[in-house]
């Protein structure tokens, strides 16, 4: 029933519905108060209903429920959307009644830390002289050699070969009778819905998947797995994509095709998102069965650099008697081929392109940077800088691509008038420019934009690629807001600017990063979740404010050079040294040197700076910590390995800043909440490995012993 002064006035008696208007109604206002106050109970009610049951309640309401069923207590894991104890309670019965199978030990996996799992039960891969009342032909001792694609898959988390007994203990040893290995993928896969390839070589027709010409694995998007009964797959966990299993699916699907048989795709199959994989040339999609899988490394001795085309035509041999071969591709088409380990793309010979656009997923950590993902604050982040931009609170809003403005720079080259005022950037406005693309614009525009403010944002899941150094100038009263794009080169600012703040945004690295020139003492910069080239400029701003960025300063061992200006940091990475007036860091990682000048302000906290930094006061930070007390041999060797070692330091890279496992634990569990010091931080991944070990207590089989495993 719906409660509102005009239903409730509706049931009274017209006698007083008269009287109530020749007394200019007072009795329906006295309703519309108790209609109000009765729709506050109605909704209570509602929410009540919704918080007993574990699919709709409130996040508070979970530790309650799983009181309720007996569920152990998990650490707490915040700042990310990625993971929360709700799938582990709604499971947990379900899990009790197939307690001590390796299925339930995957899903366990999954619901504890919110990573894709693999469970591998290692006594069933421990060669040993077979029963001959027991025989288990697919456990063979040696490997067939003429498979290769098990042969790939050796030693990793879907491997079938047999090894001998290992004793040690997990995760050292892996092959004895009560070992359990439970593989864990940390890198989640992006998909990229419409982008531009990059052209590479100076030969036409090679491409790159990445928007900036690098080299980097394409990753599968996982498919979900609907039962608990099923053991995960390759095609269900966040792996690189393996050439192989491609190879293999796109020879089939041509077989079938030529046998007028039905394709068995997996991972080109239409559900689940869409296949792996998608090509346009020329805004003409090429069909599946075009793809070909292809070595396109560099042909040695050929300079310049030559990759090798795929062939201009396939002909596949009907397996069926009475059905013709059948030649791919057919009149007008064309092959394409694709190499999934290098991320690489190439047009047969003679063919080219005005344009190609590729849909593919790519691997990282986590939410930092641009990125297909959303964008939306996460619960309980309350930070002014986490905040969308609100379209109400601005004059003009620009859509990207339209028809009035197909590309950003159309927006800002649109002539003025009347007539299209509402379409550009007009200097003393507030303009809003969302950009609902994935593709890649070259561009350099100079701003001049005084007394304004410009806010240029993705749209949710895309990551639009502007390539160009960006200029802005404005006066005391400019404001710029980025959020969500990839940047191919430097951000300038000059002169006397407001507030410039970038969310989840790209710079490339040795592009420039952002540089400030001129007087900006009211300048207020802010990044938040950010990668980031170096920032530096050449006057005291009013303060620079870094939460959850990575700055990567290593082409010229320079992150952050910016006067005698304020510098906030928190849960932040910085490769090269850092120069500031004054400091105030958290969880921070510092690579390079720190000098500050004013050493009598501020403070650095849970963080690591290398020996001979100079700062104001800390608390608690590496290596000072380990150091204490002890000799100078000692601490110069205890300084040593709490040294921070990374998985890859190069930009664009799937593990880019990712501590290795080997990082002494004062550094991946030395933030003041428990977590890894540095821009990955905000995982919270130690916690999560926590919580996996407090939960296999439970669920594990006597005898048996289990232990995490890092599949990438």
């Amino acid at each position: 029933m719906k409660i509102d002064a005009d239903t409730l006035f509706a049931l009274l008696p017209a006698f007083y519905r008269e009287r109530d208007a020749e007394l200019n109604g007072p009795l329906r206002a006295l309703l519309g108060v108790i209609a109000r106050q009765g729709a506050l109970v109605e909704a209570d009610i509602e929410r009540l209903y919704n918080n007993a049951f574990i699919e709709t309640c409130e996040d508070w309401v979970v530790p309650y429920i799983g009181d309720l069923l007996g569920v152990r207590a998990l650490y707490p894991v915040g700042g990310t959307a990625a993971f929360g104890p709700r799938a582990l309670v709604a499971n947990t019965l379900r899990l009790r009644r197939r307690k001590g199978t390796a299925l339930v030990l995957e899903e366990l996996a999954f619901d504890t830390t919110g990573w894709r799992a693999r469970a591998v039960e290692f006594f069933e891969r421990v060669s040993t002289t077979q029963y001959l009342n027991h025989l288990r032909p697919h456990a063979l001792r040696t490997p067939d050699l003429r498979q290769p694609r098990p042969l790939d898959r050796i030693d990793g988390p879907f491997g079938t070969e047999a090894h001998t007994a290992d004793v040690r203990t997990l995760p050292a040893g892996r092959y004895n009778l009560p070992n359990v290995g439970l593989f864990l993928w940390r890198l989640q896969a992006y998909p990229v819905q419409r982008a531009s390839a990059r052209p590479a070589t100076t030969r036409p027709g090679f491409y790159t998947f990445d928007p900036l010409g690098l080299d980097q694995p394409l990753f599968n998007r996982p498919r979900t797995e609907t039962d608990i009964s099923h053991l995960a797959e390759p095609i269900n966990v966040p792996e690189a994509l393996h050439w192989r299993d491609l190879h293999a699916e796109l020879e089939a699907r041509r077989q079938a095709l030529t046998d007028g048989e039905d394709p068995d795709d997996r991972y080109f199959a239409e559900g689940g998102g869409g296949p792996v994989l998608r090509v346009w040339v020329d805004d003409k999609e090429i069909p599946v069965e075009h793809l070909v899988i292809c070595d396109l490394g560099p042909i040695p001795t050929v300079v310049p650099e030559d990759w090798r085309h795929p062939p201009a035509t396939l002909t596949v041999s009907a397996r069926k008697a009475g059905r013709p071969d059948k030649t791919f591709p057919a009149a007008g088409g064309m092959l394409v081929g694709i190499d999934p380990r290098r991320g690489r793309l190439a047009l047969p010979t003679g063919v080219t392109a005005s344009r190609v656009e590729v849909a593919y997923a790519y691997g990282f950590p986590g939410d930092i940077g641009a990125g297909p993902y959303d964008r939306r604050p996460g619960p309980g982040d309350d930070d002014p800088l986490a905040m969308l931009p609100d379209p109400a609170d601005f004059e003009v809003v620009i859509h990207v691509p339209s028809a009035a403005t197909p590309t950003l720079a159309s927006a800002f080259n649109a002539p003025v008038n009347a007539a299209d005022a509402v379409n550009r950037v007009v200097a003393g406005k507030r303009t809003l420019i969302v950009l609902d693309t994935d593709t890649s614009e070259a561009l350099t525009p100079t701003l001049n934009l005084p007394d304004s403010h410009l806010a240029i944002e993705a749209a949710p899941g895309r990551r639009p690629v502007l390539v160009g150094n960006f200029a802005l100038k404005g006066n005391a009263s400019t404001r710029l807001s980025l959020g969500g794009l990839l940047l191919d080169g430097a951000l300038n600012l000059q002169g006397r600017l407001n507030a410039i703040t970038l969310r989840h945004c790209s710079l490339v690295p040795d592009k420039g990063g952002i540089a400030h020139t001129g007087a900006g003492t009211e300048l207020v910069l802010s990044l938040y979740r950010c990668l980031s080239g170096p920032i530096r400029s050449n006057k005291a701003l009013a303060g620079v404010s870094l939460r959850d960025c990575l700055v990567d300063g290593e082409a010229s061992n320079l992150a952050i050079d910016i006067d005698d200006s304020p510098l906030s940091a928190v849960a932040c990475t910085f490769f090269g040294t850092t120069d500031a007036g004054r400091l105030e860091a958290g969880n921070c990682v510092f690579d390079g040197l720190v000098s500050i000048t004013r050493r009598q302000e501020g403070c650095v906290r849970y963080s690591y700076l290398p020996p001979k930094s100079v700062t104001p006061r800390r608390h608690r930070c590496q290596p000072d910590l380990v150091m204490t007390d002890l000799p100078a041999a000692d601490a110069a060797r205890e300084a040593m390995r709490v040294t921070p070692a990374y998985t890859s330091i190069r930009f664009a890279t799937p593990a880019y800043g990712q501590l290795t496992r080997s990082t002494a634990p004062e550094i991946r569990t030395g933030a003041d909440n428990g977590a890894e010091m540095g821009v990955w931080n905000l995982l919270q991944q130690p916690q999560r490995e926590a919580n996996l070990a407090l939960a296999l207590d439970e669920y594990l089989r006597f005898g048996l012993e289990a232990a995490p495993m890092f599949a990438n």
